[in-house]
């Protein structure tokens, strides 16, 4: 006869959520679901899923993602449970936290109309479902100390990006300026992110270097540096 282990302790439900950043029009941007269905309908979400009983946590994320985003392999990372007793007042849920990067440039904005999605800056989100607007405080402070260790940002930038760019993008995750002069100073230093021969000329007529990130020299630089 099977035995049945556990069959004493109490069942829970289990989600994913996942604040997915993306750097739109110089701004940290996340993607917000409309929830079309009971409960808290029209309410504006993180991008969610139920945890199926045969697959694993990231493969949840990544099925949820893919649905709304349209792309696959997106980077995540996890950070946190969010189990309060009453966090959800339906029904005992257990959330992991994660949280996304993804380039806006590989994004269809059609799929906001199809998905009932849309990007809203970190600074003008709207109240968001029981706890989710303290998730994103937290992924916002984790993806910031996660950019301080290793350059996992330039996810959001194009595979081609300007000083100009980066240090936009750099000023909007730390949420405070940087010096110009400085700034371009650690880029040149920081030898994994390489200029290329090519120029961007949509700003100016002069234009503006072409930088990429050299994945084998970042390698090469964690190497020595251990």
């Amino acid at each position: 006869m099977e035995k049945l282990y556990y069959v004493d302790y109490p069942k829970f439900l289990v989600v994913t959520d996942c604040v997915v950043f993306c750097f739109k029009d110089n701004q940290l941007n996340v993607l917000l679901v409309k929830r079309d269905f009971e409960p808290s309908k029209g309410a504006w979400c993180l991008p969610s899923a139920f945890v199926n009983e045969n697959e694993s946590i990231d493969h949840t994320v990544q099925r949820a993602l893919a649905a709304k985003t349209g792309l696959e392999d997106i980077f995540i990372e996890q950070v946190r449970c969010f189990g309060d007793v009453d966090r959800d007042p339906n029904a005992r849920i257990i959330s992991i936290m994660y949280y996304a990067l993804i380039n806006i440039h590989h994004y269809d904005e059609k799929l906001n109309k199809r998905n009932n999605t849309k990007w809203f800056p970190v600074k003008e989100l709207p109240t968001l479902m029981y706890d989710q607007n303290e998730m994103v405080e937290v992924a916002i402070k984790r993806m910031r100390y996660r950019t301080m260790e290793k350059p996992v940002g330039l996810r959001m930038l194009p595979h081609l990006f300007t000083i100009s760019q980066l240090h936009k993008l750099v000023e909007a995750i730390e949420d405070k300026p940087r010096d110009k002069r400085n700034f371009r100073k650690v880029v040149e230093e920081a030898y994994y992110i390489e200029k290329t021969e090519k120029i961007d000329k949509s700003s100016s007529k002069r234009g503006a270097a072409l930088y990429r990130f050299n994945q084998r020299l970042y390698d090469h630089y964690l190497k020595h540096k251990l």
